[in-house]
């Protein structure tokens, strides 16, 4: 599973097997994106040949994630007692492989207290563990963390890498094809193809900035709406006020773009990024979804009567 991964240009120009270190993070605005190619990474590291190409019985363990010498960590809190499992094992010899290595995705969910369990073991490394680290967000880990690791940013991939990407994904049942020509995110991209309700999420953005023209429509369309993904629908919301502000046609459709440019200024689009920003925050404390979105359109509704 994603030996292709290798032939993509984005992969072969980390040249990640020179000069292996012990510890490594994966980082871009790309969740998917630095998921697949460290994990890819991992599987190197214990295939038989070092090349990851699902010919060894390694591979075959990794894909099945039965391997006795890999840990993977994925959680949407990573807490101290997770990273004390880690730990344990840091000791011990590999049992198959040259290395013990140990994955965790979507580091920025590590807790400050179990970060800071996490720093001793990147700073006395044994040379028989590898840490892979992947984030989006570089700010949420502290500071020493940051500087014990081997920083990887990934660009954006190109037309030819997402095509690959995309037919391993296939493998998956996980269609990404007709997505690859727009300028999605591999994340975008996979929740597209994977979950219905983001679109939905695009349409009922669309109708708040539509329907929406004096504070006496607020009430009524917020409350009409039926959102699931309640953390998404923000980031979705300023991706879609971004690309009205740049005319950008690549990701959304060009005529959802024009008729929200020609409700609301540019200067009115700006101002509300932050606003978005602000209610994208308290979604996260679990304040109540329909109250921050009344106020979120209250002050956009603001913005644009101001920006005239």
């Amino acid at each position: 599973m994603f030996e292709s991964i290798a032939d993509t240009s984005i992969y072969k120009n980390l040249n990640l097997n020179k000069n292996l270190s012990h510890s490594y993070l994966f980082y871009s605005s790309d969740k998917e994106l630095n998921n697949i190619l460290a994990l890819f990474f991992a599987k190197t590291l214990l295939c038989e040949t070092h090349l990851g190409t699902d010919q060894c019985n390694s591979c075959k363990q990794f894909d099945a994630r039965t391997h006795p010498d890999l840990t993977i960590l994925k959680q949407d809190s990573i807490k101290v007692e997770d990273i004390s499992k880690i730990i344990n094992k840091l000791n011990t010899l590999p049992i198959s492989a040259d290395k013990k290595v140990f994955v965790i995705l979507n580091a920025e969910t590590i807790n400050e207290i179990a970060q800071n369990k996490l720093l001793k073991s990147l700073e006395e490394p044994n040379s028989s563990n590898v840490f892979i680290l992947t984030t989006t967000k570089t700010d949420k880990l502290l500071k020493t963390i940051l500087s014990r690791l081997n920083k990887i940013y990934l660009p954006y991939p190109n037309f030819n890498d997402k095509k690959i990407i995309a037919e391993e994904l296939k493998k998956q049942n996980i269609n990404i094809e007709k997505l690859i020509n727009s300028d999605f995110s591999l994340t975008d991209i996979i929740n597209l193809s994977i979950d219905p309700n983001y679109q939905k999420i695009i349409d009922e953005i669309f109708k708040l900035l539509r329907d929406i023209n004096t504070t006496a429509d607020i009430p009524s369309v917020v409350n009409s709406l039926s959102i699931n993904d309640k953390n998404n629908f923000y980031i979705c919301f300023q991706d879609i006020v971004l690309s009205c502000i740049k005319d950008d046609y690549k990701k959304y459709d060009r005529n959802l773009i024009e008729r929200i440019n020609s409700k609301y200024s540019k200067k009115a689009l700006l101002k509300s990024l932050p606003l978005i920003e602000d209610a994208y925050k308290k979604q996260m404390s679990n304040v109540n979804f329909y109250y921050i979105l009344d106020n979120l359109m209250f002050n956009i509704l603001k913005e644009k009567f101001l920006c005239k």
